[in-house]
């Protein structure tokens, strides 16, 4: 029983090693990636294979019979398959039209072979060599295994069998099945390089957009996700809040920089969780935002909630709070003003006491507050000290 254990788990091993596994979110991103990899080389195959066909029935042209008319049909089908691989989607037309394809080319080389007193010469490395074309053209193993079956029902009949000396058909059984596996692990060996590739790259792009502390979307991410609202829906207003967490200096200084990190993810999980469905990024250091797109949420709200939440939050016996700055994203008002005026809510937030939330004024087009330099009237005077 024990044996049987360590066995099965060795298998269970070298399939998690020959089909490497993906998250849910990303399987649906990865096969896309994989075909749109696969689709010109499965394309390039039939077109190799049609060209070699058509070379071969130019050469045999001149053979009259039953099989020249066969031949011509087969020809035909093959075209009609190309045809289905030529279109994008679904993804089934593109099996169905490879299927058809294979098909018609297996029977085509198999009509050339009828006649031919080598048949039992030429069969195997033709298997052979559809074999390796499947296993490089096909992306799940459920396709390649009905595309081989097919071709293996075409060259292996029984009239094939009989051609063969009782005494060899033994060693050609077994080459045949030798075949056969090699290529099946061909088929997974690639398989496996296409998904660990796909996966790898879906990963890193990943973590370009997320952090990898809180794993909040970042900047970057944040940034992007507005851009494209605002551009799908120029004539709508959305809402941004701008959250700090207060007094970030003290909690680093009382509980050390893993005791910050700790804080800051406590924060940005219960942000996510009250915020939610709405998009929560962290922004950098103790800053995060959330990006309102519902017209019918209330902002205010949905800071007052953080901020609520957030204070009842302790992390090694020290209370945490944020305080929260609200403002609107006018049709007409860049992104960056609107966050600028997020960010004046924020501060007046933390004039008034910390741990609570403000509410910039519902117009955009307020002129924010400038400085002393901004605020000085221009003295024509000033012009003559240059002379």
């Amino acid at each position: 029983m024990r044996a049987q254990l360590q066995a099965y788990r060795g298998l269970r091993r070298g399939w998690r090693w020959l089909v490497p596994s993906a998250p849910a979110a990303q399987a649906a991103q990865l096969r896309a990636a994989v075909w749109q990899e696969v689709r010109p080389l499965a394309l390039a195959c039939e077109g190799a294979g049609v060209l070699i066909w058509l070379m071969t029935l130019g050469v045999t042209l001149s053979r009259a019979g039953e099989d020249l008319m066969m031949e011509l049909l087969c020809t035909a089908l093959a075209a009609a398959g190309m045809l289905l691989s030529l279109q994008r989607r679904p993804a089934w037309v593109l099996s169905l039209g490879g299927l058809l394809v294979t098909v018609s080319l297996a029977l085509s080389f198999r009509l050339i072979l009828d006649g031919s007193a080598a048949q039992a010469f030429w069969t195997p490395p033709l298997m052979m060599l559809f074999g390796m074309c499947l296993a490089l053209c096909h992306v799940r193993l459920r396709d390649f295994l009905v595309a081989i079956a097919a071709v293996g029902a075409v060259f292996l009949d029984w009239g094939m069998m009989r051609s063969v000396p009782a005494a060899q058909r033994p060693v050609l059984t077994l080459l045949g099945g030798c075949a056969l596996l090699m290529c099946v692990v061909a088929h997974l060996a690639l398989s496996r390089e296409r998904r660990a590739g796909h996966l790898l790259r879906l990963r890193l792009a990943a973590l370009a957009y997320e952090d990898p502390l809180t794993g909040l979307p970042n900047r970057r991410a944040f940034f992007e996700r507005a851009a494209a609202s605002i551009a799908a829906a120029p004539e709508r207003a959305f809402n941004i809040v701008l959250l700090d967490v207060d007094d970030f200096k003290r909690v680093n200084e009382r509980l050390g920089h893993e005791g910050g990190d700790r804080a800051l993810v406590a924060v940005a999980h219960t942000l996510q969780r009250v915020s939610a469905p709405h998009l929560c990024a962290r922004l950098g250091g103790e800053e995060f935002c959330i990006w309102i797109e519902d017209p019918a949420a209330s902002p205010a709200d949905v800071a007052a909630a953080c901020v609520s939440r957030t204070h009842q939050l302790r992390v090694d016996g020290m209370r945490l709070s944020v305080s929260a700055g609200v403002a609107t994203v006018e049709p007409d008002v860049p992104l960056n003003r609107a966050l600028a005026l997020a960010d004046e809510a924020l501060y007046r937030a933390k004039n008034q006491g910390k741990d609570t939330h403000a509410v910039s004024p519902p117009s955009g087009r307020v002129p924010l507050s400038t400085s002393v330099s901004e605020r000085r009237t221009w003295r024509p005077w000033h012009v003559l000290r240059r002379f």
